[in-house]
């Protein structure tokens, strides 16, 4: 036991070492989805057929941005950690899809 618990503390900066460059990678990635899809996964919120911001104003909607989205860096990168963990990607395509 004693050795596992050894080996376990020594691999910690190898681990963080790894963390820390895939932290770069996905911040790398979130600003490229900022620059390409900052403030276009929005919809109206009472009407989603209305996939134009004037029109649902004019009807009375709100205008609202969706929980996934690429608004900042760091909803950027909460977006792609759900993308990479496979498990809602498909909602992040269908609202790219609507964007």
């Amino acid at each position: 036991m004693k050795i596992v618990v050894q080996s376990l503390l020594e691999s910690i900066v190898a681990i963080f070492n790894v963390l820390v460059v895939l932290g770069f990678i996905f911040l790398m990635f979130a600003i490229l989805g900022v620059s390409l899809f900052g403030e276009e996964f929005y919809y109206c919120e009472d009407d989603e057929r209305i996939l134009d911001k004037v029109i649902c104003k004019e009807k009375g909607h709100d205008w609202v941005s969706r929980d996934l989205n690429f608004n900042n860096s760091l909803e950027a990168m909460l977006t792609l950690f759900v993308i990479s963990t496979m498990e809602g990607w498909p909602t992040v395509m269908h609202y790219a899809q609507d964007a």
